[in-house]
């Protein structure tokens, strides 16, 4: 929890450093692979490009890697609905805080379509993209 909070606080300093507003077709793509991965339920290909410290920030508690890929495996999609993206970049690093709608299911609740901010966090590599951070914060009751 510290360390994503220390990457919150930063991630917010760097913000008023002055991130170059992006150009929201690579933000906005990274993000719909991503959760076109979590409806395929395509976990070989999530993991794989998780950064191994990535974290992730929930309602109900932080999560690693581990954790999250565990989450994942057991989350249950219904039709979603991805919107309202704001890209931001910093060098390598990308931001997109976008909002989703999606009768999902976490941690066995069903949880209501409305609307819930996220936060994903990308870093290129010579490898490619890889996910690093995550915020979601829809409630989990």
């Amino acid at each position: 929890m510290k360390k994503l909070l220390a990457i919150c606080l930063t991630v917010g300093l760097l913000l008023g450093a002055g991130l170059a507003q992006a150009d929201q077709g690579q933000g906005e793509k990274l993000v719909r692979d991503l959760w076109a991965l979590f409806a395929a339920k395509d976990m070989a290909k999530i993991e794989a490009m998780t950064s191994p410290g990535f974290q992730s920030l929930h309602t109900f508690g932080a999560y690693g890697k581990a954790k999250q890929m565990k989450l994942l495996a057991g989350l249950d999609l219904g039709p979603y609905t991805l919107s309202d993206f704001k890209v931001t970049e910093q060098g390598p690093v990308t931001l997109v805080s976008y909002r989703v709608s999606v009768a999902e299911t976490i941690k066995g609740k069903r949880l209501d379509k409305k609307p819930a901010p996220r936060l994903s966090i990308f870093i290129k590599t010579g490898e490619g993209w890889r996910w690093v951070a995550h915020v979601n914060m829809k409630p989990v009751k």
